[in-house]
């Protein structure tokens, strides 16, 4: 028997031990490895529309508006200019995410604006996972500029 020591035993604990020690190991190394890795549950349609509401607030302060942005700091007077204009229209246009689905690393979903007369136009946006937040991206805040407010995109 190839673990049987000079005392008998005395060899098996040691490889049980070993053994037990490595998959210990194993599983510390692992699980550090499944969390860096680990992405955001995916958002539902009122958690992106107040996301959102949060990045077109020109009150709130910078930072927070920057952390919900793919762009962060750089994406921030997109969003002035987005706010901006929409401020302008007062009560003549709302807006709501609908319909997001996981994609992925991202999470796909659409901007419904409507305005009085003219119905309501959705939009295709999408928020990436940077840092193990979902961001609305750069190409949606474009979307968003160019489409429904009809201002510049600085990202």
């Amino acid at each position: 028997m190839p673990w049987v020591g000079p005392n008998g035993e005395e060899w098996f604990m040691r490889a049980a031990m070993a053994g037990a020690t490595m998959s210990v190991m194993a599983v510390g190394v692992l699980g550090g490895v499944g969390a860096a890795w680990a992405q955001p549950a995916a958002p539902n349609a009122g958690e992106l529309t107040a996301d959102l509401r949060q990045v077109l607030d020109t009150g709130a302060p910078s930072d927070a508006r920057a952390a919900k942005l793919a762009g962060g700091q750089a994406a921030v007077p997109t969003a002035d200019n987005i706010a901006n204009r929409l401020n302008t229209y007062g009560g003549m246009v709302s807006w709501e995410v609908q319909n997001p689905v996981l994609n992925g690393d991202r999470v796909d979903a659409q901007l419904a604006v409507s305005i009085p007369i003219f119905g309501t136009k959705t939009h295709n946006i999408y928020w990436v996972d940077q840092d193990g937040q979902w961001k609305l991206s750069n190409p949606s805040a474009c979307v968003i500029a160019h489409d429904v407010a009809g201002v510049d995109c600085t990202v």
